[in-house]
């Protein structure tokens, strides 16, 4: 068994160890089940979670990224538990964006903001992710004053700069116009030629005709009820699982 160190995290480079492993994990809160007996391998590449609002996609991809801890099972990361790592590290090699952009803001302008990541990172931020993403004119601006895309803008720049190995994307194409969307995609498919694992979660699919996904994951009330290739998704497919078979898969 080989080790090899990235900053103070330890990946486990064992052959065979999938990137992310989720190994039967179920999620209760407020005493509701909304998680499963959830079960996955997710090597680099991109990978979509579909399903209807309230079945379960942002609940898996905070519990993917040790925002939210199971009741039972547990999420692997290179075969180390990602809930037993101290924050810092967790976000250095995780990036979750939330899908309300003004849920992860803290500070009085955007630049601040970006400050206050480097400083939780403890890494300097990648400046070309912050530039396709923010415009200057927002840097001295308070984030909760912000439109809904600005926000969207601000909120994926502020985790993606940090440039970890694993995104995780909460409806990244919520708030953005048609310039917000193309810079959005851009990024993801770069991160992905560049070995990446990213996940995106999206009750809409109407954007996914832009990206090519190589897996897709459909939860139904807190159950994956399919998982394989995007090719295999039929509109009878589609609708047997609850997505509408109205909105475009891919292209």
């Amino acid at each position: 068994m080989f080790y090899r160190c990235t900053s103070s995290f330890i990946l486990n480079e064992e052959a065979g160890i999938k990137v992310i492993r989720v190994e039967d994990v179920t999620v209760e809160l407020g005493g509701l089940v909304v998680l499963r007996d959830i079960y996955l391998n997710l090597e680099p590449g991109l990978h979509v979670v579909l399903g209807r609002n309230g079945s379960g996609k942002s609940t898996l991809l905070k519990t993917m990224a040790g925002l939210v801890k199971p009741v039972k099972g547990r999420v692997l990361v290179r075969g180390i538990n990602v809930h037993s790592l101290p924050r810092r590290e967790a976000v250095k090699l995780i990036g979750y964006t939330w899908q309300n952009p003004y849920a992860g803001f803290v500070e009085a302008t955007v630049k601040d903001e970006l400050e206050f990541t480097k400083r939780i990172a403890g890494v300097d931020l990648q400046r070309d992710i912050i530039d396709q993403l923010i415009p200057q004119y927002l840097l001295d601006r308070n984030p909760f004053t912000l439109s809904g895309g600005e926000a969207k803008r601000v909120s994926i720049a502020m985790i993606l700069a940090i440039d970890q190995p694993i995104w995780l994307l909460d409806e990244p194409f919520d708030y953005l116009d048609s310039s917000g969307v193309e810079v959005v995609v851009k990024l993801i498919t770069r991160g992905v030629e560049r070995g990446k694992v990213v996940v995106i979660a999206s009750a809409n699919t109407a954007y996914l005709h832009l990206l090519k996904p190589h897996s897709v994951i459909i939860l139904s009330k807190g159950v994956v009820t399919f998982e394989g290739d995007p090719e295999d998704l039929s509109p009878s497919v589609l609708e047997e699982h609850g997505v509408p078979s109205r909105q475009l898969m891919c292209g």
